[in-house]
């Protein structure tokens, strides 16, 4: 790119510069007229419209900018004729670009017609759904002015239970301060989509008093797809729990559980009027243990809700059916927040809450920075144009005029310096040949992540022409589309009017065999970002599959390549630990025992795929090697792959690995296009944590709670200013016999060519139960036994640490804390 400007001003020097641009075209609509109501109706032409149109979206008229939106259109015949059209939905980004989605149909005569849509809409607030003829004249319009909070951010909650009704409660509640407004929807089995796009909308989906033997097997792998996204699945269990577990015990339970039984929970000492026992209820409860799962909120006896993470979302399990609480939170709505702060946690909150005002835009800067690396081939060999440069000014200037006055042949010195222009001009593009791009070509990042029965595909691509002039291209129809923009709020760009008929940026036309995109009044090099997601059946059982057991810092177990093909920079993480292997070949199994184990801090992502992609090794960028380039490459998708789809406390060992060979892209339905991309592969394989007897997980798998202080969950780190403590839950089914500070390994501190990381300095004070006193700890004590810790372990297994970082220490502000596990016997 940036040596086709170089050339471009070396042709204009040489008097040869050519451009071509192509008009805007469009097609003016009809006027548009106000109502007060959701949308409004218009028709254009002569008599009466052959066809009438009814449309709703969203759930229940609501929506969120920057999610798929589902748009219902009914569509009824009103002639004798059969009908053939599209049906047409704009809608404006959030970077203001208008956006046409076209969906070709036909009625015959008499007939109707449902279709369900789900439409990428950058700023919810107005769509635009069009009946068109087969003569692209605009036959019925419709107008959706959606409801939208523009004030505070909204938790969508989805219900699925044989009496909705009873969970109104949950609706209107304020959570996490009031930061964020649950809005709830009432499901059923007709409701829920059999694709994860059709839960897009949705930030929690709650299953309870519901049989989920009732939903499809595509309903249930939509939900399953749509959590590993980042969704959020709350079940609840009491008298109905093998109903509502049903379709996900297998991938949830790690053994069977007892039948229902009535016990006294504690909903909480804030809830007690006369005193401590006004805060029971006697419920129905199922006592349920997930595999990796870690308790949200408990009674001394049993878990009340537990929480395991799936992917980038999470599923918790109540023991109680939340229909049995419904009287007790009508009168103390307080616990909903309670209920929904714990499980959901204020980082994802406070997500919600920023999402409210930047949209998608984190999307795009992500997207962004892992389709920035482009082909080297194209980059130029700058030290032979240097050389060309050099021998023009040398041959056209001095040379040229000595030569001529030699010979008395000075009056031909116009005429040959022309000549000689000329000359180095055709030497110039010629030499460019390679590094010209001819006509529209694409950047593309692919994650494969395969399960036992699927694979899914996570595809960005970046759509650019060299040329100020339209374009058109064609994609496989499988993959659901999603725009990826940024907001143009942060640069105070005012909001434009939306009227419907302004002219289309971009219009996407879903076509049988293809899905094209055309793009009209493109920049050169202007890109354009794309979100493409497929899943397909896993019917050849490829991927990375392996039996890993994790037991105090060290990894044992196998790993086998089951691709066809070998696969290289294969990284295992797990807990905050990684185990790195160079390749396996296909079918070979590798055995981890022995295989050095690496500590990495878990608020590095871009440092932890550095150290599996080999990026580390080089102690400056060199973008003239093709070898940094392709470890640049690597490290750039897997960092996006641990943020955007990857959860860094999990039951689950992510497996990555990249093929030898550059994967060819798999989206484009036809054309010939240059493109440059590569694809990564990942699997996740169970851990064992327990090993002779004895059980050994990390403490940090839920999140500990901030006593004093600042505490970053996602990111392990404190505000270091002032001292913080954190009460870590060990696990009250666990009699605790070792404790462990594990630091990041060496390679990670101050290594050259990686970023600084401020690791914690200072005193590590454990809360002393019997005196009530801090105690202090010495700063290079690692391990302590279980007889150490009695005095500073609650009755619920609870240790509290107070961090107080060295004064002469810099970077307070954002402090690595050491990563804390655990080993013992279940009680």
């Amino acid at each position: 790119m940036r040596f086709r400007q170089i050339s471009l001003v070396w042709a204009a020097v040489l008097a040869l510069t050519s451009s071509a641009v192509l008009p805007a075209y469009g097609m003016a609509g009809p006027n548009e007229t106000e109502t007060g109501s959701f949308y409004t109706e218009q028709y254009q032409g002569e008599g009466s419209s052959p066809v009438s149109m009814e449309v709703s979206y969203g759930y229940e008229e609501n929506a969120k900018s920057g999610r798929y939106v589902p748009v219902s259109v009914t569509l009824n015949s009103q002639s004798e004729e059969p009908f053939s059209g599209t049906l047409r939905i704009t809608a404006m980004e959030s970077d203001y670009d208008i956006y046409e989605y076209d969906y070709p149909l036909s009625l015959a005569p008499s007939g109707s017609l449902e279709e369900s849509l789900d439409i990428p809409v950058g700023r919810a607030d107005v769509l635009y759904v069009k009946l068109l003829d087969s003569q692209n004249r605009e036959l019925l319009r419709k107008r959706l002015k959606m409801n939208v909070s523009l004030d505070t951010a909204e938790l969508f909650v989805g219900i699925l239970s044989d009496n909705p009704q009873e969970l109104d409660y949950m609706e209107g509640v304020g959570v996490n301060y009031s930061s964020v407004r649950i809005k709830t929807f009432e499901m059923d089995t007709e409701k829920m989509p059999d694709n994860a796009i059709g839960l897009d909308l949705l930030d929690v989906l709650v299953i309870t008093d519901y049989d989920t033997r009732r939903l499809s097997g595509d309903q249930v792998s939509s939900v399953w797809e749509w959590v590993k996204g980042g969704g959020t699945l709350l079940i609840g269990t009491g008298a109905r729990a093998d109903d509502t577990l049903f379709a996900f015990r297998s991938s949830l339970l790690e053994e069977p559980y007892a039948p229902p039984a009535q016990k006294a929970v504690d909903m909480g000492v804030e809830y007690a009027v006369n005193g401590p026992g006004d805060s029971f209820m006697n419920l129905i409860c199922t006592n349920v243990t997930l595999s990796g799962g870690t308790e949200v909120l408990s009674n001394d006896e049993f878990p009340v809700l537990t929480s395991v993470v799936k992917g980038k979302g999470s599923v918790g399990v109540a023991a109680y059916d939340f229909i049995d609480i419904a009287e007790f939170c009508r009168v103390q709505r307080s616990y909903v927040d309670k209920l929904f702060t714990a499980f959901l946690g204020e980082n994802r909150l406070n997500n919600l809450s920023s999402y409210l005002y930047s949209g998608n835009s984190s999307q795009y800067w992500s997207v962004q920075n892992i389709l920035n690396t482009g082909d080297t081939e194209k980059l130029p060999d700058l030290p032979i144009y240097a050389v060309v440069i050099l021998g023009y000014l040398a041959v056209a200037g001095p040379g040229l005029y000595l030569f001529l006055k030699r010979r008395e042949q000075r009056t031909f010195y116009r005429m040959a310096v022309v000549g000689v222009s000329l000359t180095f001009t055709a030497v110039v593009y010629l030499m460019g040949a390679k590094t010209r791009f001819k006509d529209t070509f694409f950047n593309y990042a692919t994650i494969l992540d395969t399960t036992e029965d699927y694979v899914d595909e996570y595809t960005s691509i970046n759509i650019r022409t060299p040329y100020n002039k339209a374009y058109t291209i064609s994609l496989d129809p499988s993959y659901d589309l999603l725009p990826i923009t940024r907001s143009n709020t942060y640069e105070g760009t005012p909001v434009p009017k939306f009227t419907g008929n302004e002219d289309y940026k971009v219009r996407v036309f879903y076509g049988e065999d293809e899905t094209k995109i055309s793009v009209q009044n493109a920049s050169a090099f202007d890109p354009k970002y794309y979100s493409l997601r497929k899943r397909t059946p896993n019917k050849d059982k490829k991927g990375l599959d392996g039996d890993i057991t994790l037991f105090e810092g060290k990894v044992y177990g196998t790993v086998t390549n089951e691709y066809p093909f070998p696969v290289e920079r294969v990284g295992i993480l797990m807990y905050g630990k990684l185990v790195a292997i160079d390749e396996l070949e296909p079918g070979e199994t590798m055995k981890l025992e022995g295989i050095p184990v690496v500590n990495y801090p878990v608020n590095s992502p871009f440092l932890v795929s550095a150290r599996v992609t080999g990026s580390y090794q080089y102690p400056k960028a060199d973008i003239e090697d093709p070898a940094y380039m392709l470890a640049l490459s690597r490290t750039n998708i897997l960092s996006f792959y641990l943020d955007r789809f990857s959860s860094f406390y999990n039951q689950e060992a992510r497996v990555v690995a990249f093929g030898r060979d550059k994967t060819e892209n798999r989206f484009l339905a036809g054309g010939e296009y240059e493109t440059y991309g590569m694809s990564m592969f990942t699997s996740t394989i169970d851990v064992k944590t327990t090993k002779g007897g004895k059980v050994s997980r990390s403490a940090l798998m839920k999140p500990p709670t901030a006593v004093n202080g600042q505490y970053y969950a996602d990111s392990n780190s404190i505000y270091g200013i002032d001292p913080v403590s954190l009460e870590y839950s060990l696990g009250n089914d666990l009699e605790v016999e070792e404790l462990f500070f594990e630091e990041p390994s060496e390679e990670f501190l101050n290594s050259e060519g990686l970023y600084f990381t401020n690791i914690f300095k200072g005193s590590i004070h454990f809360y002393n139960h019997d005196t009530g006193n801090y105690d202090v700890m010495s700063p290079d004590k690692k391990v302590y036994h279980g007889s150490e810790l009695t005095p500073y372990l609650s009755p619920g297994n609870t240790l509290t640490v107070k961090y107080v970082c060295d004064s002469t220490s810099e970077n307070n502000w954002y402090v690595t804390l050491p990563m804390l596990s655990v080993t013992g016997r279940d009680k």
